[in-house]
């Protein structure tokens, strides 16, 4: 039998409590400081262009021209990718 440590994982979990509160004021102060509304919730959520583009199989070139702005997503690939970060396609409106 393993004995568990209750004091501890409940110290994990506010941990991660705050870490998720910290990511979501992280998010919206890139956003307030002008960056595209993907980048900031793909920083949010942790993920590389790489993990992004297996998610949805949009390529990762084509993901970071859209950071940029060098290129505007298509309805499809705005709600795949909307999807893949558990938002909806109008959240990612720049």
């Amino acid at each position: 039998m393993i004995a568990v440590n209750h004091r501890r994982l409940a110290a994990e979990d506010r941990e991660d409590a705050l870490e998720d509160r910290l990511d979501y004021w992280t998010q919206l102060a890139w956003i307030s400081a002008g960056a595209v509304p993907l980048l900031a919730w793909r920083r949010a959520a942790r993920l590389s262009h790489a993990d992004l583009a297996e998610m949805t199989g949009i390529a990762a070139p084509r993901i970071a021209a859209f950071e940029l702005r060098a290129a505007q997503a298509s309805p499809a690939e705005q709600a795949l990718l909307a999807t893949a970060l558990g938002l909806s396609p109008g959240d990612l409106d720049d």
